[in-house]
């Protein structure tokens, strides 16, 4: 009963969360739907042909829940979706706590990890913003794949990465780095066979869909076709892009540059397993792959970084005072523009708004990238300050 009871608190704090945020949240308006026309239409009509856009389609499974919810219950297509925004926002943050505590054995880390993740713009505010999007589901399919691969459940993981990769493409990124991590201290025959039973389990959940549901438009920046290597360094060479890549990412993880220090770093990750820290590193290093060949929306990708920023994070905020803490989740709160409502007059003011959208750069997103770093360097002085202590007088020789 005592572990029911110790979930109270956690379950409170981030269904406030949710609700805080959404308070403090406007809606998308119709033309900034862009790709959510998409996942309206399969709410409605599910597989018709004019909505077979490759990838979108491929993430069938929200659309088709929010649907049922629409037929079901007489729920009208937008309170279908945002039933399920807010499922997911709510087992997104239980789901940080939970998995950070795990990690850490800290419930003050655990909060911090999770408040980290509410407060950046797109893992809770935006999906709250434009609710069609399935990202909402794919956040805590994600924290379990990575507790299943933590614990080194290999067959929960496959099956929790196939029904995943219904949701998001990003829901293969556990098992990649479980695969990666195992690699390096254990390639015997039970790897191969691993190995040999996700690429069985992956074509399933992958090439099973493709091949069922033919797309009509492919929208991915890089396809699976002879044409992807040539793509993929089309999308390199862009340099603009490759900047607001490096300030997207360096902005995700804003927490974690405020608390960073080298030694207190070391130190919290001698904590954890080895194996652990190079599945945080692998899972990291995938995400980033698939940030660098993924399409426009930038900001969205660096979501995925949500477990290692809450795990380091977390880590990082054990010794650190609740005053300090706080400052830290307010300069994250300040730089994420939280209690704003999105600009929805033109799509352009959107882009300026957190900037960093595919290959655009002006000077609100070179103001934001000073901004960026104002507030990490500032905060990172202020969280590590220590005030030197007044030195004691001694007194001369002969003096009273």
């Amino acid at each position: 009963m005592s572990g029911l009871k110790r979930l109270v608190l956690p379950f409170a704090v981030s269904l406030v969360l949710v609700i805080f945020i959404d308070i403090l949240t406007n809606g998308v308006t119709s033309k900034l739907l862009f790709d959510s026309n998409i996942y309206i239409g399969m709410a409605e009509r599910g597989f018709a042909r004019e909505l077979r856009i490759s990838p979108t389609v491929y993430r069938f499974v929200p659309p088709f829940l929010a649907g049922g919810l629409h037929h079901f219950l007489g729920l009208s297509i937008y309170k279908s979706f945002k039933v399920i925004t807010y499922i997911g926002a709510f087992s997104q943050l239980l789901g940080v706590f939970l998995l950070v505590m795990h990690l850490t054995k800290s419930e003050k880390s655990a909060c911090i990890g999770m408040m980290s993740v509410a407060f950046s713009l797109y893992n809770v505010k935006y999906p709250l913003f434009d609710v069609y999007r399935p990202d909402n589901l794919a956040y805590p399919i994600i924290l379990i794949a990575a507790w299943l691969a933590l614990k080194d459940h290999f067959l929960p993981l496959l099956l929790t990465t196939m029904i995943g990769l219904q949701f998001r493409e990003f829901a293969i990124v556990p098992l990649l780095a479980y695969l990666a991590t195992k690699l390096q201290h254990q390639f015997d025959r039970r790897w191969v066979g691993n190995v040999m039973i996700s690429m069985i389990g992956l074509f399933i959940a992958i090439g099973v869909p493709r091949l069922m549901i033919p797309a009509v438009e492919h929208a991915e920046a890089v396809q699976l076709s002879p044409t992807a290597i040539s793509q993929v360094i089309g999308l390199l060479s862009l340099w603009p892009r490759n900047i607001n890549i490096v300030y997207i990412v360096l902005a995700y993880f804003l927490p974690f540059l405020i608390l960073y220090r080298r030694s207190q770093l070391r130190n919290a990750l001698g904590e954890i397993p080895t194996e652990q820290v190079r599945y945080l590193v692998y899972y990291s290093g995938i995400v980033l792959l698939f940030v660098v060949v993924g399409g426009t929306d930038l900001e969205r990708f660096a979501t995925y970084f949500f477990l290692p920023l809450a795990v380091l994070t977390g880590f990082l905020a054990k010794n650190q005072s609740v005053s300090k803490l706080a400052l830290v989740l307010l300069i994250q709160i300040i730089f994420n523009r939280i209690w704003l409502p999105f600009p929805v007059r033109e799509f352009h003011l959107m882009v300026d708004f957190y900037a960093g959208w595919s290959n655009v750069i002006n000077t609100a997103s070179l103001w934001r990238f000073v901004e960026l770093i104002s507030l990490a360097i500032l905060g990172n002085l202020l969280v590590h300050f220590q005030p030197s202590s007044p030195q004691k007088t001694i007194p001369e020789a002969g003096k009273n």
